[in-house]
């Protein structure tokens, strides 16, 4: 009787028998489910967690095959020594070797075999996990990034459009242009009517008391002025006026096209340098 309960203490003296806290067991529970569910880094984190509350050896296999399924092999490799570093006299010390000899560098590459499923449970807390195949499956490596074509390229969210166009833009610039020609106009038109003003005055004054006109000698200097300015006044406002209708003008036929042709429509009407190379600088023209 003494013999069989010495053998039994035996059999379950693994380092990591003692009853789990709620903390612990809270945590191996929250990452057993993602490991069943398919979340293997998940799975790591919370293992990792239970790991840290009181450092049991049990935690880092489970560790090691969450990072397995990972993808992982080096990090894997890595929590299988540390397990048997703190757990020298584990009962699956031979298992833990097995795993660490499959996933060393250089080792050579097992036998294709199927993935396991995400139902899988790993090994019970507390206990030993279960022993792998003898040809377990490979961690799956990174796949090569295949160059996106045109086609597999996302599309670009279209950009809401502005309404303006090269169109509008154009005939609210030449508009602008026309009322400032015309408001040019108009002021030299008013300093020509000013000038003639002054001359009629200088002209026709006439003394109140005797009825005498200036004498031309005290009036030349603004006489002469006032002949000078006036026509050179209404000369300008004559340009600004003629200046004003001609970009109305092409405000008015920039506002009709771009009613017709406007709106997102290839562009059929732009200035271009006439002529090529040197002939370029020649003039401009109309390209329709």
């Amino acid at each position: 009787m003494h013999a069989i309960l010495i053998c039994a203490l035996l059999a379950f003296a693994a380092p990591a028998a003692r009853a789990p806290s709620a903390d612990e067991q809270r945590l191996y529970d929250e990452g057993l489910r993602a490991f069943q569910g398919g979340d293997a880094r998940a799975a790591e984190k919370a293992w990792k967690a239970g790991y840290a509350i009181a450092r049991d050896p049990a935690f880092l296999v489970h560790i090691g095959e969450a990072q397995e399924k990972a993808g992982a092999p080096a990090e894997a490799a890595d929590s299988y020594r540390r397990y048997l570093r703190e757990a020298p006299d584990a009962a699956d010390r031979a298992d833990i070797e097995q795993r660490i000899a499959r996933l060393a560098p250089g080792a050579p590459p097992p036998a294709a075999a199927p993935v396991p499923s995400p139902a899988e449970t790993p090994g019970e807390f507390g206990a030993s996990p279960p022993t792998p195949s003898l040809v377990p499956p490979s961690p799956p490596g990174p796949r090569a990034a295949a160059p996106i074509g045109d086609a597999e390229r996302p599309a670009k969210p279209a950009q809401e459009d502005s309404g303006w166009n090269r169109y509008n833009i154009t005939a609210v610039a030449t508009a602008s242009a026309a009322v400032v020609l015309l408001g040019v106009a108009a002021l030299y038109a008013a300093q020509a009517s000013s000038d003639q003003e002054d001359v009629n005055r200088l002209f026709n004054f006439r003394d109140p008391d005797t009825q005498a006109p200036l004498r031309y000698s005290a009036i030349a200097g603004q006489y002469e002025q006032a002949v000078a300015d006036g026509p050179r006044h209404e000369r300008n406002a004559k340009i600004a006026l003629i200046g004003s209708a001609a970009t109305a003008a092409v405000a008015v036929t920039f506002f009709i096209l771009d009613a017709k042709v406007g709106g997102g429509a290839a562009p059929t009407v732009a200035v271009a340098p006439a002529g090529r190379g040197f002939v370029a600088t020649g003039g401009w023209q109309w390209r329709f």
